[in-house]
This record gives structure tokens, C-alpha cells and sequence, in this order.
């Protein structure tokens, strides 16, 4: 991977206007949107399907607080994620799984410098 190459980032959100918002902002940065699902559960159904470098993971979910799971889930697969959302106290318990957390609602300066983490982290392991 170049220094420079943009990075595919899906998001797990169940909130439309939220990944609307965020995919505005993963475009303005020069990244791809690689998609969004609702649940853990369309996640898992649905991997196969989806090209990611990095997801975005919110911890409620369409099919409850599955976020920590999903983010486990794809620990475990090689992915790298960050938590977005206002329960940054339950991130924090989940902090092995996760770069970190972008809290809601969301800055974009907080947004930009994550992003530039995903980056060397998904660097680093090539």
C-alpha cells in the first residue's frame, strides 16, 4: 500500500442521516466509501460482499448494542475499525478491538486526525 492511496472505509450505523454525513466526510478527506449496512447481523451475512480497508462501527446498532461484537468480529478478520458514537464509556471497555472512538457528534477536525490513524495503522501491517 502507498502512503497515499485512499483507503476504502465501510460504516456499520443505523442512523441513515448519520452515514450520510459521515460518507460526506470520508469523500471530502480523499477516501472511499465503501458502503453501509444497519446491523451486525447484515455484516456477517454480507462480508463476502464488501471491499474495506478500515470500518466505522457505531455500538447501537438495528439489531442492539452489537457494536462491540462487530468490531471484535472484525478484529478477528484482519480489519481495523474505530467506534463512532456518544457511548464513549462503553467503547473504552472495548478498547482492545478498536483504534479508538470518534464521538458523536462528530468534529471533523476528531474525524480528519482518525482517519490519518486508520491510515498508519493499515501502513503499518503491510
Amino acid at each position: 500500500m502507498t502512503a497515499n492511496r485512499p483507503l476504502r472505509i465501510f460504516y456499520l450505523e443505523d442512523n441513515p442521516l448519520i452515514v450520510f454525513h459521515v460518507e460526506a466526510m470520508i469523500e471530502d478527506l480523499g477516501h472511499i466509501f465503501a458502503g453501509s449496512l444497519a446491523s451486525f447481523s447484515d455484516l456477517k451475512a454480507s462480508i463476502d460482499g464488501i471491499e474495506m480497508d478500515a470500518a466505522l462501527v457505531d455500538i447501537d446498532l438495528a439489531d442492539g448494542a452489537t457494536g462491540p461484537a462487530a468490531a471484535a468480529w472484525l478484529y478477528e478478520r484482519g480489519i481495523v475499525s474505530l467506534f463512532i458514537s456518544g457511548q464513549e464509556h462503553i467503547a473504552a471497555e472495548h478498547a482492545a478491538v478498536s483504534l479508538g472512538t470518534i464521538s458523536k457528534p462528530i468534529a471533523l477536525d476528531e474525524f480528519a486526525a482518525k482517519m490519518e490513524l486508520l491510515q498508519i495503522a493499515i501502513r503499518s501491517k503491510s
